[in-house]
Parts: structure tokens; sequence; C-alpha cells
């Protein structure tokens, strides 16, 4: 990746970086070398990169810390959908685990894959990974998530006594905060 202020120093670039690299004996791929436009976003390591639509409030009334034209890193659907799957390959009704069994191998498959996005923008795709994986557990647990697993494994025994990994928990923003007690 070269970024350059306009196309014809990013054509340059590339035009030196093809020179540099034919000395070293390698050649740059042609599908794979393009120029961009940031605003148009670009794939890079399983991130989708883009330029942020920011939000159409005043920016004082902005508390997040979203700015409009700042660049933002998500990441890149079919990174989450093969996470998606490789959960599902674990979460087969048919394979008999306990949950505790399944739970152990679960974990560090999403701690890893979370540990690898959590600086992105991932908030609520993270949140909302968490509960289908929860309901992927009951799933596999009850034969199907509408039963009853949400009342006899509710998310705090299965954070809590199971240790299933919380995908939100991993944001380093978020992990320090805990909800206020009453």
């Amino acid at each position: 990746m070269i970024i350059c202020k306009s196309a014809a120093e990013a054509r340059t670039a590339v035009t030196a970086a093809r020179k540099i690299l034919a000395q070293l004996g390698v050649q740059l791929h042609p599908d794979k070398t393009r120029i961009v436009h940031v605003q148009h976003g670009f794939e890079l390591l399983g991130y989708k990169i883009k330029l942020g639509q920011g939000l159409r409030l005043s920016p004082n009334k902005v508390c997040s810390g979203v700015k409009a034209g700042a660049l933002y890193a998500y990441p890149r659907e079919k990174s989450i959908r093969r996470f998606m799957d490789q959960v599902r390959a674990r979460t087969r009704r048919r394979i008999p685990r306990k949950t505790k069994e399944l739970i152990v191998e679960l974990n560090p498959l999403l701690r890893g894959w979370g540990e690898y996005y959590k600086r992105a923008q991932v908030r609520k795709l993270f949140h909302r990974l968490d509960g289908w994986i929860r309901r992927r557990i009951w799933s596999h647990r009850y034969r199907r998530w509408r039963c009853k697993g949400w009342k006899e494994l509710p998310s705090s025994r299965l954070y809590g006594e199971y240790g299933l990994v919380n995908l939100v928990q991993l944001i380093p923003s978020l992990g320090l905060w805990k909800p206020a007690s009453s």
C-alpha cells in the first residue's frame, strides 16, 4: 500500500515500486495492484478501509469522536462470513458435546478473531455477533434457540460460570467499562 496525494503521484510511485521490486526479482500482481481513491475504500489484510461519513450533528454535539473525513477500518464481509462459518461448524447440533466442552473449543476462535479486529469500528458488529453466538450455543444444547436456552443458560452464566469469551469486552475502550452498581 502506497499513500499519495494525487493520482499522478500514485502512478509515479507504482512505477518506482515496480523498478525496485524487479531488481529484487519480484513483481507486482497485476490484479492486486491498482490506484484507488480512499473515498471508495480499499481492502487490506481482512479490513475494509474507507473515509468515514461522520454524523449529521454539529461538532459540539458529537461525543463519540467520530469525524467526517477520517479513515475508519471495518472487518471485510468475507472475513465476517468466514468467522461465522467456523462458529457454525463447531456448534452443529449433531456433534455431541457438553456445553463446557463446546465453549472451551470456541474460546480460542473467538479470542483470536476478536483480538485481531478489536481496534476497528466493531462495537455494533461484536454486540450482534455475541448475541448470535449465544443463540448458537442454545441451539446446540436444546436443538433450537427459542426454547429454554435463555432461561437455563443466561448470558451471565455463559460468560461467568462457563467462561465464554465476550467479544465486546475485548474492545480496549469498552473493556474497562463496568456498569454502575445500584
